[in-house]
């Protein structure tokens, strides 16, 4: 009889933390019968993740669950989690699990609570840095758990444990699928006067679209641009159109393409990935994706996605930040060097980042807990 694995995640959405809960399903399903809860308060309106797990044949459903969240570290907050935990307690003791995995930090008010419940075989997998105010209480609560998963070095750091109280394992990103390969873009002919770099994320201030165009426009806006994305509805959120107007002389230069149904067409049609962000990024699973279609990654040094790249070899790595230092490395790249380095970003993800390469680490950490490691 397999092993009765809950897995609890922080949100419904389809962003990096959801896709990484897919490969962790696809790793392990043969091994445990998985049941998944998603939270009722944080979904993108479409369920899409729900409705991916349903379509994997996984069970899931929506739960009423204390999930960490700054909007709700308020005293009304705290009071409405404080009152959800009896009843959750209730929930993971008749859930039947053999084993807790939380899938974010976020949910690791579980943790406590899954040992209330009787539930003593928990994994945390940490996909986010911890920041220093939140640490201490991260910290804590971790300790209810008894093996701590951490998607890269650099978020591994963040949460004060020692090595030897968690182990790392990079993320990987799904192999192309060959009945459905990408739709090779019918791009401006126009645009082809230098090379063309594609920057795929949210536009919230953090993810450096200001050092970004600062510095293509310091390079003299050497190719095309082109900018994927939408503004969330968040107080960080930022308005690239205008910073396109303010920042670069030759706006041309800058194609404002927003939010686009598959990403992946343009990863196909473009040179390089251009990934600037500001602040300590805990993986970086676009540079992954670039790697995987042949494309290099220039990157900042903000954590995960300079542990991915290799500085000159498969793209390109500056400090989080440096207008002049990516300005010089725009004004340096061709179209044939670029090439060159997205080969060697092909090899490399064939080498470390295949979802194959995923479950052979996956499978080796999880029966850890299960031995009483």
């Amino acid at each position: 009889m397999k092993t009765k694995l809950l897995i609890i995640h922080s949100s419904d959405e389809l962003y990096g933390s959801d896709r990484i809960l897919l490969q962790v399903v696809q790793a392990l399903r043969e091994s445990y019968q998985i049941t998944v809860w998603l939270p009722v308060d944080h979904q993108d309106g479409k369920q899409q993740l729900y409705r991916l797990l349903q379509e994997r044949s996984v069970a899931v459903q929506h739960v009423d669950m204390p999930i960490l969240r700054r909007a709700l570290l308020t005293p009304k907050g705290l009071a409405r989690m404080a009152r959800l935990a009896p009843r959750m307690v209730k929930q993971l003791r008749s859930s039947g699990a053999d084993q807790v995995y939380l899938m974010t930090s976020a949910c690791l008010l579980l943790a406590p609570l899954a040992r209330l419940a009787g539930r003593t075989k928990t994994t945390l997998h940490i996909q986010e840095p911890w920041g220093p105010r939140e640490a201490m209480l991260l910290r804590q609560l971790a300790k209810f758990t008894q093996q701590r998963i951490a998607i890269s070095q650099t978020v591994a750091r963040s949460t004060g444990f020692a090595p030897t109280q968690l182990s790392v394992v990079h993320n990987a990103v799904p192999r192309l699928d060959p009945e459905n390969p990408p739709t090779p873009l019918a791009l401006d002919a126009a645009d082809a006067r230098g090379p063309r770099y594609v920057v795929a994320s949210r536009w919230v201030r953090h993810k450096g679209h200001g050092t970004l165009l600062k510095a293509w426009n310091l390079a003299g806006c050497p190719g095309t641009l082109y900018v994927l994305g939408s503004a969330p509805d968040s107080a960080n959120r930022i308005d690239v159109k205008r910073m396109v107007a303010d920042f670069v002389s030759d706006p041309a230069s800058v194609k404002i393409i927003g939010q686009v149904a598959n990403p992946q067409d343009w990863f196909d049609s473009v040179d390089a990935l251009v990934l600037p962000t500001d602040t300590v990024e805990g993986c970086g699973l676009v540079a992954l994706e670039a790697f995987r279609h042949g494309k290099a990654a220039i990157v900042s040094d903000s954590g995960g996605p300079a542990e991915v790249v290799e500085d000159g070899v498969d793209g390109w790595i500056f400090t989080a930040g440096d207008v002049p230092g990516l300005a010089r490395i725009f004004e340096r790249c061709t179209a044939s060097s670029l090439a060159a380095m997205g080969e060697a970003g092909k090899r490399k993800y064939e080498e470390k980042y295949t979802p194959e390469r995923f479950d052979e680490k996956m499978r080796a950490e999880m029966p850890g807990v299960l031995l009483g490691r």
